[in-house]
């Protein structure tokens, strides 16, 4: 049976759930920004519209989201992600170039990368890892273990393990270097398990923009600026009353927010509800854009789509994307940048956008707050959702953020006699 349900919330988890549901449903979209959530941050910049998170994604790791855009006729165009690593000095340290063929993006050193020793040590360290960690993996030798006691064990280098792969999870998660040395192993190693090295690097062709607009095409009522005051369960339906006062009834509402802004809202949480949200940490990750060139590596000769600044001063890396190369569609001559971690401040004249944005914090309690939180939705008769990075397996990306968007959809569609 058809229901009316409200979605609060509006990113990549929002719009998802927003698709799957309105295929049966009468879905009511809630966000309090002036714009849909995803795009929220994006920037009018000079040569266009840069997103703010940038998002890039890979068929290995993303399979449900590559499958939404190819539903939903949003294309993807293929990115050069080549990374280049460097100190706080400006002084480039290990480079590698992307060689697309037979529909793989292979990485490439330059021969004179074997005559120093970090990059040796890095790039020795890496084929080991490649080959270690699948099989420990299926072994179950990473069960309930860190990556960082994973590494220390097996007594990976310093400049593998501290200049490359746990900087560059802190740069993809955009977490601390010490979050993710208490990530669960099994976590990384099936990122790399999905041909994290040789897979082609994609984008959705517009952005965040072209995604919300088909994401949002089921939607039957879009409330823009919609703040919430409260959300009460009665016994057939779930009542939203907005900030003016004025309510509506639900059949079933799926919070698309992050975990830590629920309890606002759910004014009748339950203790076991309570508990699996506030078992989501978060951390705080600030995001710049910028002409600063003095936030890249001191030689431009060495400046990559993206690169990294590594420091033992600093437990999180500067990521600095170089817009103009990264993106085929942004056209300007001056030089675009978009760092995350900004080390250092850049003038203030040459900065278009400073913002804060949160992130979740995954460790080994993960999975079993997981557990609870799928427990939660099974439970007869539920009529509140919770959906968003935070909530499925992995890595707590947009693939997650779809994944469970579709559970709950299913969760829901089934319940009323649906199937997808």
């Amino acid at each position: 049976m058809s229901q009316r349900i409200a979605i609060i919330g509006s990113g990549m988890a929002g719009l998802a759930a927003s698709w799957f549901l309105g295929e049966h449903h009468h879905v009511t979209l809630l966000e309090r920004q002036p714009r849909l959530g995803i795009g929220a941050h994006s920037v009018q910049a000079p040569g266009g519209v840069v997103d703010v998170p940038l998002r890039v994604i890979y068929p290995g790791y993303y399979p449900e989201l590559f499958a939404l855009l190819a539903q939903t006729g949003v294309p993807v165009e293929p990115l050069d992600a080549s990374i280049g690593f460097s100190d706080l000095g400006g002084a480039s340290y290990f480079r590698y170039s992307n060689i697309h063929a037979l529909g793989k993006s292979l990485p490439w050193v330059t021969p004179a990368t074997w005559l120093r020793s970090a990059p040796r040590h890095i790039l020795f360290d890496l084929g080991r890892f490649l080959w270690e960690a699948p099989k420990a993996l299926v072994a179950g030798a990473l069960h309930d273990r860190t990556i960082g006691d994973y590494l220390d064990l097996q007594k990976y280098s310093h400049d593998f393990t501290d200049r490359f792969l746990v900087p560059a999870f802190a740069g993809i998660n955009t977490v601390s270097c010490q979050e993710v040395r208490n990530y669960p192993a099994e976590l990384i190693a099936q990122y790399f398990n999905r041909d994290f090295i040789v897979s082609s690097v994609y984008r959705a062709v517009g952005g965040a923009a072209a995604i919300a607009q088909a994401l949002s095409a089921r939607v039957a009522q879009l409330r823009l600026g919609a703040c919430i005051r409260s959300v009460h369960r009665h016994a057939q339906h779930v009542v939203i009353t907005l900030e003016d006062g004025s309510t509506e009834h639900f059949g079933a509402v799926v919070f698309a927010t992050q975990a830590n802004q629920v309890a606002a809202m759910l004014h009748d949480a339950s203790p076991e509800e309570r508990a699996v949200l506030q078992a989501v940490r978060y951390g705080g990750v600030r995001v710049v854009m910028h002409h600063y060139a003095r936030l890249m590596p001191g030689d431009p000769k060495d400046w990559s789509p993206v690169n990294y600044v590594v420091s033992p001063d600093h437990d999180r890396p500067m990521v600095s994307i170089w817009v103009n190369r990264l993106l085929p569609a942004y056209q300007d001559a001056r030089p675009l940048f978009q760092t995350i971690n900004p080390m250092l401040e850049p003038a203030a004249e040459l900065v278009l956008q400073d913002c804060q944005l949160q992130r979740p914090i995954v460790d080994l309690a993960t999975q079993a707050n997981l557990q609870q939180l799928d427990t939660l939705h099974a439970q007869p008769g539920r009529r509140v959702f919770f959906c968003g990075s935070y909530a499925a397996q992995g890595i707590p990306l947009l693939e997650s953020a779809v994944a469970s968007a579709l559970h709950v959809a299913q969760a829901i569609t089934q319940a009323d006699g649906f199937t997808r």
